[in-house]
């Protein structure tokens, strides 16, 4: 949905990082987001 888009975009922006689209799908809770974000830092 347009939320998860925006929502990406400014993950994405904020913490510097590029999401792929098949890696979106695999975030699904704050945890997984939080996950993510450290495992790319």
């Amino acid at each position: 949905s347009l939320d998860i888009v925006e929502m990406v975009m400014a993950i994405e922006e904020e913490f510097n990082i590029e999401i792929p689209d098949e890696d979106v799908e695999k975030v699904l809770s704050v945890n997984d987001v939080i996950n993510y974000i450290q495992s790319a830092a």
